[in-house]
């Protein structure tokens, strides 16, 4: 039987793969729809980075957009045979199209300055031959919101750059188109342009908002497809740490009940027959008796970690003193083998909230990496604190 969360997962990308055939075949029944995505994606299969892909496609579309606006100002220059105006528009068209090839090859940062620079100076040259009745200038508007599509808001050269060329072109249109009076359109195409302009705006603002309002929905569907992702995660997290909690507490029940065993068999030893031992005997005693119980303290505190943040028992004050004692009577036949000493060289302190184990491990892990790479003839392990 399948888990809850391979269903929901199952369901999200039936769901998914649903919606992107459907897509596909649009696409592929509608030619031109499939041009302009294609062109409108030009250059993000070599970039990795969503947020680039983003900015990628923002600068193609707002190319794209140009190019088809200076189409309508191409064919009017053509019919009205005014050839100064129209070897500016096609200028224009060129570095649109500049701009696609360039992120085509991925040169992403020079088609944008390309776009900036190019966009702005050419829609300056069209204002001059235009005349002041035809607004061409009032196109700079819409060319101030570019950078803020193009450009991550963070990257406030650029942005500044972009947003201030435009200011400087308005402000030179009005000084300089004087002094191109010759070469103006007559006063009824300056009014005709002037129209054609006002609805050319219209079009172009509502693509500019379609843009935002289109990756602010594809920022909104990533974000819920992550908490969806990242709840799935969670609820498997659940899921195997439940399991190993339950496999840890089997192992370490079974574990537990032969070191009970053997530690009681020791105690039954020394109780009955620890009067005539010798000490030798004796001490071995001792060190089977502190192994068993230290080998069921590692038993809890594996299914303690098994159990962290839910079952972890609460800290204790420690004496670092009884530690280090603990260790160094562990440690005593390899201590006499390699004829070594541990020595504090001022009492421990008392450590409040920690837990005695993890800093029985800290010392003895310290101490046995003292005491094996030491190269001395007689190694010596001093323990010292200060506040």
């Amino acid at each position: 039987m399948p888990n809850s969360y391979e269903s929901l997962l199952g369901i999200n990308l039936s769901e998914k793969s649903a919606e992107y055939t459907e897509k596909v075949k649009a696409n592929e029944m509608n030619p031109i729809v499939g041009v302009y995505t294609s062109l409108l994606n030009l250059g993000t299969d070599a970039v990795a980075d969503r947020r680039q892909k983003k900015y990628i496609q923002s600068t193609n579309f707002v190319a794209i957009n140009t190019f088809l606006a200076s189409l309508i100002y191409l064919s009017m220059a053509i019919f009205w045979e005014q050839w100064y105006w129209l070897n500016s528009i096609i200028a224009l068209n060129l570095t649109c199209l500049g701009v696609l090839f360039m992120n085509g090859f991925g040169r992403i940062n020079i088609s944008r300055i390309t776009f900036i620079v190019g966009v702005n100076a050419l829609l300056f040259v069209n204002a001059l031959f235009v005349g002041p009745m035809g607004q061409g200038g009032s196109f700079f508007i819409i060319i101030i919101i570019v950078p803020f599509l193009i450009y991550d808001i963070k990257d406030t050269l650029n942005i500044a750059i972009g947003v201030l060329l435009p200011l400087l072109f308005i402000y030179l249109v009005s000084v300089i188109q004087p002094m191109f009076a010759g070469y103006h359109l007559p006063l009824p195409e300056q009014e005709l342009l002037y129209k054609v302009g006002i609805v050319l705006q219209f079009l172009l603002c509502l693509a500019v908002i379609y843009q935002f309002v289109f990756y602010s929905r594809q920022a909104e569907n990533e974000l819920e497809a992550s908490r969806q992702q990242m709840s799935l995660q969670t609820n498997e997290l659940k899921r195997s740490n439940s399991d190993l909690e339950q496999f840890a507490y089997i192992i370490s029940h079974d574990l537990k009940a032969p070191v009970r065993n053997i530690s009681s068999f020791m105690n039954l030893l020394v109780n009955k027959h620890g009067p005539g031992m010798n000490p030798e005997a004796r001490e071995f005693v001792e060190y089977s008796r502190n192994g068993a119980k230290r080998m069921e303290r590692l038993i809890d505190d594996v299914l303690s970690y098994c159990r962290i943040g839910t079952n972890l028992p609460k800290p204790t004050p420690v004496n670092l003193n009884d530690v280090v004692s603990t260790i160094r009577f562990e440690l005593h036949e390899r201590l006499n083998t390699a004829k070594g000493n541990i020595t504090i060289s001022k009492e421990l302190p008392v450590i409040n909230n920690v837990h005695s184990t993890l800093m029985y491990h800290v010392f003895q892990n310290l101490i046995t990496n003292g005491l094996k790479f030491n190269k001395s003839e007689h190694p010596e392990i001093t323990i010292g604190w200060t506040n």
